[in-house]
């Protein structure tokens, strides 16, 4: 294999291209100490050693990632990206944290679900464990297990607005719809707990 380019990313690190492709990122002193140089050619004893390293790091900052904070599979996966690890790499990091069951999306859901569930709708909170990359299927079984009934969160969020829907004049209890219904509640609900009158 030849090397084709040198692509400095960062401080002291460098993105090796190989016939043209990225295989992976070196520090300056792993260049230096393999002798690393454009048009050059690679023994394929060092470019197996090299990817060798590369996953044990990424398997590194993998775990380093998910040692103070829960990831779904889609943010660990950003996170090795955007570090400097090629997709090959990346994937054996994910699979290999996976084994482990260091992450699991189904898991991730129904913690989250259990944290957000008192301040935030159905609705919502399906809006922002897609952003994160959980499946559909994991979702509703998440949903399944941990959401309990969309009337009682309608009522603790009435709550937190307001005493008494009824003391609300029409237009103060059109501005509380409108809100709830930002937070993504269904009108039917809404207009059975405001009291909507049309």
């Amino acid at each position: 294999m030849i090397v084709t380019c040198l692509e400095e990313c960062g401080k002291n690190k460098v993105k090796v291209y190989l016939d043209e492709r990225y295989y992976f990122t070196l520090y300056d002193k792993e260049i230096y100490r393999y002798g690393i140089k454009v048009d050059e050619k690679i023994s394929d004893i060092v470019v197996n050693e090299l990817s060798g390293n590369a996953i044990k790091k990424a398997k590194q900052k993998a775990m380093a990632l998910l040692k103070n904070m829960d990831r779904t599979e889609m943010e660990l996966k950003r996170k090795l990206e955007l570090s400097g690890f090629t997709g090959e790499v990346t994937e054996e990091a994910i699979e290999y944290v996976k084994s482990y069951h260091y992450i699991d999306d189904l898991r991730y859901a129904v913690n989250y679900i259990r944290l957000k569930k008192q301040s935030k709708s159905r609705r919502q909170i399906i809006g922002e464990l897609r952003q994160k990359g959980i499946s559909d299927e994991d979702m509703e079984e998440a949903l399944a297990a941990e959401y309990d009934n969309e009337e009682e969160a309608i009522q603790r969020e009435i709550s937190k607005k307001v005493k008494d829907v009824d003391d609300l004049s029409k237009e103060e209890k059109q501005k509380l719809a409108a809100k709830l219904y930002r937070k993504g509640y269904g009108m039917d609900l809404i207009r059975l707990y405001v009291k909507l009158e049309y």
